[in-house]
């Protein structure tokens, strides 16, 4: 006894088509590897990597043309070149003894000058080096620390490490 409510008999899905080819690979599976390689193939021609997150390249980026220091980041660099550049090395480029600024771990949007004005003032673990942590710096005043993030901002910009349209310096 048939019945007319059911539905005609299916065939099973993993029954071979006409127009499958009988062996290899289906041809869309090929076309989009062929499309996946030339993508990264392509990638690769252009340079494009991309890093770990939280990777950063700590080499000093290089120098644009030097612009002229402000008197704010002049004062600033003469704080600086006193009390900082025997562990942040001579234009902020770094030693043994600490990290070098010319970084884009330092950048304005990462280390706010609020940062510079607590590792100065308190002192600050370390988290981002291997030098141990920073003790705070004795007779130095918060508007020298505004003078000497002043200077490491103007270092940094001409380093190429933010644009100015991403952080306007206040001095």
């Amino acid at each position: 006894m048939t019945s007319s409510c059911l539905p005609p008999p299916r065939k099973a899905p993993c029954a071979p088509n006409a127009g499958t080819p009988p062996e290899g690979r289906h041809p869309a599976t090929v076309a989009s590897l062929l499309f996946i390689f030339a993508a990264l193939l392509a990638l690769v021609a252009c340079g494009e990597t991309s890093e770990p997150h939280g990777a950063h390249d700590s080499a000093p980026q290089p120098a644009a043309a030097p612009a002229e220091l402000n008197e704010t980041a002049r004062q600033g660099e003469t704080v600086f070149n006193t009390h900082c550049a025997q562990c942040h090395g001579p234009e902020a480029s770094g030693t043994n003894l600490g990290p070098t600024f010319i970084d884009r771990i330092y950048h304005p949007g990462h280390h706010g000058d609020a940062a510079f004005h607590i590792a100065v003032l308190r002192g600050v673990r370390q988290h981002h080096w291997t030098f141990g942590n920073m003790l705070p710096v004795p007779g130095v005043s918060e508007t020298q620390v505004d003078q000497v993030i002043c200077y490491v901002r103007h270092l940094q910009r001409t380093a190429g490490i933010f644009k100015p349209t991403e952080y306007q310096p206040t001095c």
